[in-house]
């Protein structure tokens, strides 16, 4: 399709457009805007905005570990006494025991006897 530029005076104000952007239908009103201006009129627009964006943000997630109890009680500062009396309210689970001699977690907090 081809483009025809046109050049049109409507009320001194020069008007250039382009023919082949729109397609006007018979009957179709074609709204027409006058600008008048004299040497007196001062326009003035806002001072342009400035938006800062800053750089995407990078979350690095630890992969999933599995952690017994234990482990997890003495990485996050824990006590063995506390880390014990967590074992006589679980109900001496077999688990954080792993010699089965009475004393739970010493894998983590080392050898009780």
């Amino acid at each position: 399709m081809a483009s025809f530029g046109v050049f049109a005076t409507i009320s001194g104000l020069a008007v250039v457009g382009l023919t082949a952007c729109a397609h006007p239908t018979a009957g179709t009103a074609v709204p027409v805007t006058t600008i008048t201006t004299s040497p007196s009129v001062t326009v003035s627009a806002p001072p342009p905005v400035t938006v800062y964006v800053g750089p995407p943000a990078t979350v690095t997630v630890p992969p999933a570990t599995t952690q017994t109890p234990c482990q997890w009680m003495q990485a996050n500062g824990y006590s063995y006494e506390l880390a014990y009396a967590a074992w006589v309210q679980e109900g001496y689970p077999v688990n954080w025991d792993a010699d089965h001699d009475g004393y739970p977690c010493e894998q983590s907090y080392g050898d009780r006897n």
